[in-house]
């Protein structure tokens, strides 16, 4: 769960379209009927006859900023969702949250009717100070460019003129109050690293160079959910591990890709466990009467030894594990040291068994 200090701003970063009359879109966005109660039915309502991204991202925008309100007691009571339907349900049931909440619902009800939205993490500055706390904000592809929105901080305006300030904004004009942890979320093509961003060295937004962050959104679909967690840990590392917000992120994320291995390997040794278990029942049925051939016997067992490996080697891959991790890897590796002993074993009574005559076979153990 994210955590949100509420303070008034006196920077405010510029809407793309400052001045543009949203009136129209905003009276029709005020509420909902009570009858609506997901994002894709909220979403669809608001945006009834609008036709361009913009209008109904304004509209969803407009509405959570009037109908949800900032929940500081979710600070307080340390109440935590860590999966977008906890978070989504929550929300709508009470109207209430804090930035992941504001962050995720918008992203829900923009996606829902055709919009590419993301949600981002990171962290902000306020009265030329960084906030204690981390953020959630959003972004949205519209005509192969990117926009900024923080519905929180917009929600959190005491005048409705101040909604503004928060959609639509160009990422050069984000980056000065707001810090992606990932510095591809940033949609800039020289981005600031974390220790540019606390000293307020905005000097790069000046110069163009030829980091590719559209590429690399682009790719994140085709990657593996492991592949993605560890380029943006490394990418979260390279941009400076500057303050403690940046360092707990990257820390967590790191601790969430050991998870991630460790659970992968078991998944694996648990396959190859069941593919030699395959192999014990054909052998005790003489591997069917005969029936099996030596090549597909021998398959069998290189199949379970390649699961075993592979989960051997997904272990050794764990980076700097807590003390619970390395007991459960010490565990783990002693169990495939053993079933590495009974795969040998087994490749023994293999070849021994198709070097015996045929009648004799069945008296093998």
């Amino acid at each position: 769960m994210k955590r949100f200090v509420l303070l008034y701003l006196l920077i405010l970063p510029c809407s793309l379209v400052f001045g543009a009359d949203y009136s129209k879109i905003d009276k029709q966005a005020q509420v909902v009927p009570d009858n609506l109660k997901t994002p894709e039915e909220i979403a669809g309502y608001l945006t009834r006859n609008l036709t361009s991204p913009i209008e109904k991202s304004r509209a969803i925008f407009y509405w959570i900023s009037q109908n949800i309100k900032y929940d500081n007691d979710i600070l307080n009571t340390g109440s935590n969702h860590f999966d977008r339907k906890s978070i989504l349900d929550e929300v709508l049931r009470t109207h209430k949250g804090v930035c992941q909440h504001f962050a995720e619902l918008f992203n829900a009800c923009c996606q829902s009717v055709g919009i590419q939205s993301y949600v981002i993490s990171g962290y902000t500055r306020q009265s030329s100070q960084l906030d204690p706390l981390s953020h959630a904000w959003n972004a949205v592809l519209i005509d192969s460019r990117y926009y900024e929105f923080d519905v929180t901080w917009a929600a959190a305006a005491a005048s409705e003129d101040f909604i503004d300030q928060y959609f639509l904004v160009l990422p050069s004009v984000f980056i000065k109050t707001h810090m992606p942890f990932d510095p591809i979320w940033q949609f800039l093509n020289n981005p600031l690293t974390n220790a540019e961003f606390v000293a307020c060295d905005y000097s790069k937004l000046k110069i163009n160079s030829d980091y590719n962050y559209y590429d690399s959104i682009s790719k994140l679909p085709t990657l593996t959910v492991l592949d993605k967690m560890i380029r943006e840990n490394n990418r979260i590392v390279k941009s400076g591990l500057i303050n403690s917000l940046v360092r707990e992120r990257a820390a967590l994320n790191q601790k969430n890709i050991n998870l991630f291995k460790y659970n992968l390997a078991i998944e694996n040794y648990n396959e190859g466990v069941a593919i030699y278990n395959s192999y014990l029942d054909a052998k005790y049925k003489n591997f069917y009467g005969g029936k099996l051939t030596q090549e597909q016997i021998y398959d069998m067992l290189a199949k379970s030894r390649k699961r075993i490996s592979m989960a051997g080697n997904m272990l050794n891959e764990i980076e700097t594990p807590s003390s619970e991790t390395k007991q459960l890897i010490q565990k783990t590796q002693e169990s495939i040291y053993i079933q590495k002993q009974k795969l040998n074993k087994e490749d023994i009574f293999v070849t021994n068994y198709f070097k015996t005559w045929k009648p004799v076979r069945i008296l093998m153990d």
